[in-house]
């Protein structure tokens, strides 16, 4: 009972606090459409260095979890797009290509989920490429 009314306490207080500050945090950028770096249907690996491209690779790893049971495993290759916010965030990964079973296409998708998730998502990019967004391709492999 006494825990029921610390928490109504706490909402009241909450309630009757105004916002005093317009929020400071950058609206997420929209999805869809050409991203605007880059060109709309390629990608720029081409201006990341093989140390880069490594680091890259190394960072989404630390997310990604195979299923090392499924059957084919060591054989399955998944290919993402991944499109960077100017401070080198992946805002969006989409898969452009994954194995035609099921097990192929849940390959597939644990690698979006790691290039997504927020311990990985922040690329990094060299100093020379923050500032605006970037779409690269990603290949995924056990």
């Amino acid at each position: 009972m006494n825990d029921s009314r610390t928490l109504e306490n706490t909402l009241e207080r909450l309630r009757a606090q105004a916002q005093t500050a317009a929020p400071r945090a950058p609206a997420n950028p929209p999805r869809g459409g050409a991203p605007g770096g880059g060109q709309p249907a390629g990608a720029e690996n081409a201006a990341l260095s093989s140390a880069a491209r490594g680091a890259i690779g190394d960072r989404i790893r630390e997310c990604w979890t195979g299923d090392t049971a499924a059957l084919d495993y060591d054989k399955q290759t998944a290919h993402l797009r991944v499109t960077t916010d100017a401070g080198g965030t992946i805002r969006d990964a989409q898969i452009i290509q994954a194995g035609g079973s099921t097990v192929g296409r849940a390959f597939a998708e644990r690698a979006r989920r790691a290039a997504m998730s927020a311990q990985c998502a922040t690329l990094p990019l060299p100093p020379s490429m923050l500032g605006t967004t970037h779409t690269f391709e990603i290949t995924f492999r056990p």
